[in-house]
């Protein structure tokens, strides 16, 4: 569909130039446009089935209630008519969304100090949000059977996209993560909705200050497990393959804690949103890889190399949260 249309029935107005394209892909493509009422970032979406529309309304309104709040993000146009959370129907089956345009640089990581304590401080801010998650809609993570983990692996092995000893140390990884995270969702307190994909990607440092970027991926989550996984994924992404800077995590902490927010289990409990979300992204990897979910052979070829990636991080990861967790230690 012509991005000036969309733009228009969106709301923002007419176009006053062409409009640019600033990123494209299937699922998600964004543009910049420039209306009667502004500069605007737009993004589409086809929604991928029912459940969408719950998950999107949540989102909407923890990103309209976080700029409310003050947050220190882009605008979002709030939509005037109809909308599913800030997402307005513009053609059949076809979602656009808006918010300002900022200029600016993403940040680099390792966060120096001040951003990492800005970082820190921004998730504390949206916890005191207090917007508790709809199960109904959003449950956090689950923890797959092993016994789906022995068959999922059996197939890798067949297919040839592991070898045995890459085998054993997935199956060992979902064993020793489900040691780690059961007694932790056991004893969780409620989910909040939280941003869930704070990573430095996602921060734009403007001149008046760092904006976080995103809120699409908004959901349930702890708001401990939120900050570290924040922490962690600013002092060094590729966790498992990137050595994280010490002083990232403290400031980020340190931001945390001065802005109000609760503190957690300074123990490897305190990874379960990180274990989880690393475990059931290599299970996708590695369902994609055995050519589920409706993949061609191509997408096939390219997923199986970064499965076997993500088995070493997995336990590099693993191996390293007795340390990092002493880094929670306020």
């Amino acid at each position: 569909m012509d991005p000036a249309l969309i733009a228009e029935r969106l709301g923002l107005g007419r176009p006053l130039r062409p409009v640019e394209t600033l990123k494209v892909d299937e699922l998600q493509p964004v543009w910049k446009v420039e209306t009667e009422s502004g500069h605007w970032v737009v993004k589409t979406i086809r929604p991928a089935g029912d459940f969408w529309y719950g998950v999107a309304a949540q989102a909407g309104a923890f990103e309209a209630a976080a700029w409310r709040a003050g947050i220190d993000m882009p605008e979002p146009y709030l939509p005037e008519t109809d909308a599913v959370g800030l997402w307005v129907q513009v053609d059949e089956l076809l979602y656009a969304k808006a918010a300002r345009l900022l200029e600016g640089a993403h940040a680099v990581p390792p966060l120096e100090g001040p951003l990492a304590e800005w970082a820190g401080g921004t998730v504390a801010a949206l916890e005191r949000l207090g917007i508790e998650a709809d199960p109904a809609v959003d449950t956090y993570e689950t923890l797959q059977l092993q016994s789906d983990w022995d068959l999922w692996l059996g197939e890798g092995r067949e297919l040839g996209v592991l070898d045995a000893a890459q085998a054993r140390a997935l199956k060992d990884a979902a064993v020793r993560i489900a040691e780690i995270v059961r007694p932790a969702l056991e004893s969780k307190p409620t989910d909040l909705v939280m941003h869930r994909d704070f990573s430095y990607l996602n921060i734009l440092v403007t001149p008046e200050g760092p904006r976080l970027l995103d809120f699409d991926s908004a959901g349930a989550k702890v708001p401990w497990w939120e900050l570290v996984a924040v922490a962690f994924e600013l002092a060094g992404p590729d966790l498992g393959v990137m050595r994280p800077e010490r002083r990232t995590v403290e400031a980020c902490l340190a931001g945390y804690a001065a802005a109000g927010g609760r503190l957690g289990a300074a123990d490897e409990s305190a990874f379960t949103g990180m274990l989880l979300g690393r475990l059931s992204s290599t299970a996708w990897e590695l369902w994609i890889s055995c050519g589920h979910r409706g993949v061609n052979a191509a997408t096939q070829a390219k997923y199986a190399p970064i499965v076997r990636e993500s088995v070493v991080a997995l336990t590099e990861l693993l191996d390293a949260a007795p340390t990092w967790a002493t880094w929670l230690k306020a």
